[in-house]
Formats: structure tokens, sequence, C-alpha cells
């Protein structure tokens, strides 16, 4: 467990955006003092920040500045340097630790890490050189996704194999990085459950069911669908993979489920993210506060789901449509973000789930 951290210490904070700006302002609240590290001076985070440090998340010297000042450093994604973050860092500064990292940063070492936990994934395949991908293709079957084995690479250098002949357009894309193949399910049932881990204390939080459009978050509701035995391998799932990681605070799992109900791991994730919003209305918990208790050691609550809800995400395209819905939807509960964020904010609606969703329906442009 991490030691006790009194109010009034500084808190580190790698990474900004959406989850930084709100990790930050959860630092606030729980009367911290927060510096966010962040690439553009413009950075949303930097709002809500007590200091502001301008750079690459993996600049060592602007590292090296935040962990002189910090009492506790957090990352908000993987997207960091695990060797560079463990070398300037003292163990006390860093309760997360590394080991989370080494798992989510690379596909085929979080999947040889899930295979060894006993989880049930998709079938897949290392492919290193062009000659792999054949090989490949006969283990993992059509269809199949291939993906840079590195993470945080754009969708852009992911290639959906659906035939033979796509086999050639995807040796091409070999001759730039090594990839993942894995097997493609066509519209299966997409959750995630945040777990959170301080010492031998485990918390589960209640699954959320999500919906995605062009890879990008369009919905996440609470309760999810499956069925009660479904809810509790998912939070099972959740307890083992947190019994296996060396790690303190929040952190996510993703899964996949096919209409014959097969359940599948698809990823982890340190630290919170969007499709954790829903719960903070719907639980009277934030993922972000329940991940810096579990830093600053502080004992944390059961979550329980209290009533259901919808998160929707808007972005600069849903602009138009949320004032719109602003003037008539007086139970809908809008937060915005300031300006230069790519999410210009979120709606969280309470309340019956099936309700929800006919309401959100009847807008003829928001849809769950």
């Amino acid at each position: 467990m991490a030691q006790f951290i009194k109010p009034g210490a500084v808190i580190g904070i790698i990474g900004g955006g959406v989850r930084g700006y709100q990790m930050a302002l959860a630092a606030r609240q729980m009367g911290m003092h927060p510096i966010v590290l962040a690439p553009k001076d413009s950075d949303i985070a930097f709002d809500v920040a007590d200091m502001r440090i301008v750079g690459a998340v993996n600049d060592q010297e602007a590292l090296q500045r935040m962990v002189d000042l910090a009492q506790v450093v957090t990352y908000v994604d993987e997207n960091v340097d695990a060797s560079t973050l463990q070398e300037l860092t003292k163990p006390q500064q860093l309760p997360s630790g590394v080991d989370i990292l080494s798992v989510t940063q690379d596909r085929y070492l979080e999947k040889v890490f899930l295979d060894d936990q006993n989880m049930n994934i998709l079938p897949y395949a290392q492919v290193v050189t062009p000659k792999d991908i054949t090989a490949a293709v006969e283990n993992v079957g059509f269809p199949a996704i291939l993906k840079p084995i590195q993470k945080g690479i754009g969708v852009d250098q992911q290639l959906r194999l659906t035939q033979p002949e796509d086999v050639h357009r995807a040796a091409q894309l070999l001759q730039q990085r090594p990839y993942v193949l894995e097997a493609w399910l066509d519209d299966p049932i997409e959750y995630s459950v945040l777990v959170a881990k301080s010492g031998d204390t485990i918390r589960v939080m209640p699954v959320v069911e999500n919906q995605f459009s062009h890879h990008q978050l369009k919905a996440s509701t609470v309760p999810a669908s499956g069925g009660a035995a479904v809810m509790a391998e998912i939070q099972r799932i959740g307890r083992v993979i947190a019994e296996s990681l060396d790690y303190t605070g929040v952190f996510g799992i993703e899964l996949f489920m096919t209409k014959s109900l097969a359940l599948y791991v698809k990823r982890l994730f340190p630290g919170p993210q969007l499709n954790g919003h829903v719960l903070t209305e719907t639980t009277g918990v934030s993922p972000y506060h329940l991940h810096l208790r579990a830093l600053f050691g502080w004992p944390m609550p059961q979550v329980r789901l209290v009533q259901g809800g919808a998160f929707l995400p808007l972005r600069v395209d849903d602009r138009a449509a949320a004032m719109t819905q602003i003037q008539i939807k007086p139970d809908w509960r809008f937060t915005f973000y300031p300006e230069g964020a790519s999410d210009i904010g979120q709606i969280v609606i309470t309340g019956d789930i099936d309700e929800i969703k006919t309401t959100v329906n009847a807008t003829d442009y928001f849809q769950i």
C-alpha cells in the first residue's frame, strides 16, 4: 500500500488532454497541488494545474523537473518511457510502478500476459517480417486485423484482412515495423471494467457497456447488458488480473462478447478512461478520485451502482446538437471542457437505462 499523503502535497501528472484535465481537477478537489506535463502549451489540463511543464511525456529533462518537485507522480496512459520513469523516480514517488507499462505498451506482450493468466483471448500471431504473414493468416484465419505491436500508432497503420488478396497489401505494411495479427469479430458487444488496487485491497467497479463509431467512443452505459453471469465473470477477470499486477491505482480492461456469449479480453490500460466517466454519476465515486486515493494511501470505498446512466462524449462536430439539447433537456447533465480539446465536453444522463436510450435516440442525432 502507498504511503499516506496529506492534502497540500504536490502531485505530478504525466500527460494532458481530457484525462490529464480530469486527474488534475480531482487532485485539486482533494487538496493537492497538481503539476502537469503535456506537449502543447494550449493543453486543457494546464487550466487546472498549479504548474505547467511543456514537453514531450518522454522528455527526460522535463520529467526531471517534475520529479524534483512532486511527492507523487502518476501517468494518464501507457505512452511513457518506463525505464526513464523508473530511473528518475524513487519507488515511493511512483506508487503505480512500471509493471503495467511493460504489459500495455506492446500488443504481443499484452497477449502473452493474458495467456499466462488463462484469459480467453482471440487467436493471434506475431508478424515480424513479410514472410511471417502467410503463416500468421493460416493460424488466425479470416477475417483478421493487422495492428502495430507498439500501441499509440494511428489506426491508419492497421489493416483488416478478409481475403487472400489482402495478404500482399499486408506484406507491404510490414516493411515499416513489426505487427500482431489477431482475429476479427463482427459486431461484438464491447465492455470495459475499471479496477482499483491498493496493496491487498481490490475494488472492481461496475461493468460498463460501450459503443464505438470509427474507432471513437460513442456512448457508455450502465448497467451493462448480458446478464448476471457475464457481469460476474468480467468482475472475476478484473480481480484475477489485479492480483497478478504489481500496481497501485485504477486500471481498465476492455472485453468483447460474441452473439454466442463467448467472452474475450481485448486489452488493458493504465488509469481511468472516458468510458469510466459514466460511473461518477451512477455510483457516486469518481474513477479519478479512486485512482488518487490509492496513490495517496487513503482507504478506498466499495463502489456499487446506484442508478442506471449513459455517458455521451461531445466532440467539435457535436456542438450544434448539444446546444439544441441543452435548451430542452433539464435533466441531462452537460459538462464542457476548456477550449482546445478534441472532446469539447460530455453529457451524462441518469435513470432507467431503457428510458434513457429511447430519449437519446429520439433526438435523431445522438444514438445508443
